[in-house]
């Protein structure tokens, strides 16, 4: 299931990961395309990338759930995060993501 993450503001912030970066392409292009601003879509290519997790945790991302997306990273998936403000936008960047084919961590 795809999870909301709340940082330290009053945002969300909804992961996904992509296997291709065609997928993730299209999932950016989608939520730009609804209203989502530029400066709230983050897509990581692993590029010899540090090791995410405490990244993750210290955006409020739970341990179990960093190392998934940071294994998966690490693996050659794309990771696109996107800040919302605590609405129904949450709800259609979730859509949109999984419609272009995210993954996310399954439920603990």
């Amino acid at each position: 299931m795809l999870r909301d993450y709340e940082d330290n503001s009053s945002d969300s912030l909804v992961m996904g990961l992509f296997c291709e970066p065609f997928g993730a392409a299209e999932a950016i292009r989608a939520l730009t395309e609804q209203g989502f601003l530029a400066v709230d879509l983050i897509g990581a290519l692993n590029a010899n990338m540090p090791d995410l997790t405490r990244f993750l945790n210290g955006i409020g991302v739970p341990p179990d759930h960093a190392n998934y997306y940071n294994d998966s990273f690490e693996d050659g998936a794309v990771l696109v995060m996107v800040r919302t403000p605590p609405s129904k936008q949450s709800k259609v960047a979730r859509e949109i993501l999984r419609h272009w084919g995210g993954n996310f961590p399954a439920e603990s």
